[in-house]
């Protein structure tokens, strides 16, 4: 049955990493593009399932494929140990047994004992006894009770000199007369000051309210301010994932928490924090257009994604030059705030906040516009960008860039179009990224002056059916 089991767990697994066998929306689905790393957490994952459902040489298989992969995987090697260590139990337990059934007890019969386990060999054991010790806790600091006057002399230090250590005395004795909010601001304040002066945790504060606001949000708290305090705490304790949904749920909430919430998110995105947070999201759409209207330069960008285990801050990579990005308007119910980071080269990544959503594989659709900005005084000819996609398979049909202009433009595109339209004024070339391994067309500011009518509906071209767009050849 074990042997059947394990040629049905290899069989599938297998399938799965040729790129058949699972639905569009699997970890395993793009496992020929996905980057070894994910491919090596999609396995430790499915081996920690087999080895809490007891199948062990199953999850002994997969994590084999795991050190083929990565000879050094950590995990990978405890997990084999770990059922080495199951192996050994069973074995020696199978010899106690024998021994029992053979002497009819397990008393020590000599004082020779050279193997710790249990062998045909041994036939003793020996229980050993020690005093048990009580267990004493750390001291823990309680502060009495602030007076107001005290209260008011560490404000007055404070603000006569703003470090870490008096904000963090004021937070304390406000936090020893349990005002809560108070002490919570000026702990944060003493947080961004010096990251240092945390490891002083006086009085237990910052478990203690982190448990009450946990309390508040497990209950369906309905103020934006407990989960932007909690996500707060959440980060200052490493605890990213919360952090960062915490933050974003509180955003979603109130608008006003913007300002505050996207500097700590950006503070973690600019301290590569990539690796942790920067997992891609799955792309099921790719769609981008240049267009010139009423004198600006814009692109407007619509996405349908999944993001890889829930995650809510998602990068996507853009071939924009970071000199000509401007700002961005968010077009989207789908998208609370985008941030500009550069990216690869002189390019700008956008990372995506997007709001919780029910299901193990929600959808997201995305639409943003790229305000640009035409070239400097150092750029003679305005300069342009490039309308490239590199961050799709040549199996992902759905990857097309526009560039839509009004008729009366000579433009003049660097690659021919692989559906172009002239309709009610507006001219439109559509280029397949997949056919072109992800390359399109250079777009030069300058060869655009005129703008749209004013009925043009760009985002109704964009999100044209492939079928309504027929290939010119």
């Amino acid at each position: 049955m074990k042997k059947s089991i394990l040629l049905l767990c290899l069989f599938v697994t297998g399938f799965m990493i040729v790129g058949y066998g699972p639905k569009s929306y699997s970890d395993l689905a793009p496992y020929k593009r996905i980057p070894t790393k994910t491919r090596i957490e999609s396995l430790l994952k499915a081996g920690n399932d087999l080895f809490l459902r007891r199948l062990y040489n199953e999850a002994n298989s997969i994590f084999k494929m795991v050190l083929d992969l990565d000879k050094n995987n950590l995990d990978a090697k405890m997990m084999m140990t770990k059922i080495n260590n199951v192996y050994e139990r069973e074995r020696n337990e199978e010899n106690k047994k024998a021994l029992y059934q053979k002497w009819g007890h397990l008393t020590p019969i000599d004082k020779i004992y050279t193997n710790w386990h249990w062998g045909p060999e041994v036939g003793h054991f020996e229980v050993r006894y020690s005093e048990p010790k009580p267990y004493i806790p750390a001291v823990r600091k309680f502060r009495p009770r602030a007076t107001d006057e005290e209260i008011n002399e560490a404000l007055n230090a404070y603000k006569k000199s703003k470090t870490a250590d008096n904000a963090f005395e004021l937070a304390m004795r406000y936090w020893s007369q349990r005002k809560e909010p108070e002490a919570i601001k000026y702990y944060f304040e003493a947080a961004d000051l010096s990251s240092d002066i945390l490891e002083r945790d006086d009085n237990y504060m910052l478990s203690m309210i982190t448990e009450e606001l946990e309390e508040k949000i497990n209950k369906g708290s309905n103020n934006p301010q407990d989960y932007y305090n909690h996500g707060r705490l959440a980060l200052i304790q490493g605890n990213t994932k919360d952090g960062i949904r915490n933050l974003i749920k509180a955003v979603k909430m109130d608008k006003k928490l913007i300002s505050y919430a996207k500097n700590y998110i950006d503070k973690y995105i600019t301290e590569d924090f990539k690796e942790i947070m920067g997992i891609p999201a799955e792309i099921y759409s790719f769609r981008q257009a240049y267009v010139f209207n009423k004198n600006k330069d814009m692109v407007y960008l619509r996405l349908i994604i999944c993001p890889m285990n829930k995650r809510q801050l998602i990068p996507i990579d853009t071939t924009i030059p970071a000199s000509f990005t401007g700002d961005i308007s968010i077009e989207s119910k789908d998208v609370l705030y985008v941030y500009k980071k550069k990216g690869i080269g002189d390019s700008i990544r956008l990372w995506l906040a997007l709001p919780e959503k029910e299901g193990n594989y929600p959808e997201y659709h995305v639409k943003l516009i790229i305000n640009l900005k035409r070239g400097t005084e150092y750029d003679e000819d305005g300069g342009g960008v490039e309308l490239s996609n590199f961050g799709l398979s040549s199996e992902q049909l759905d990857n097309w860039s526009f560039v839509i202009s009004s008729e009366f433009d000579n433009t003049d595109p660097t690659l021919p179009g692989d559906y172009e339209k002239v309709e009610n004024g507006v001219r439109i070339h559509g280029y397949q990224l997949w056919a072109t391994d992800g390359k399109g067309p250079y777009i030069s500011f300058r060869d655009f002056s005129e703008s749209l009518p004013s009925d043009a509906n760009i985002w109704k071209i964009i999100e044209n059916k492939e079928d309504d767009m027929k290939p010119i050849f």
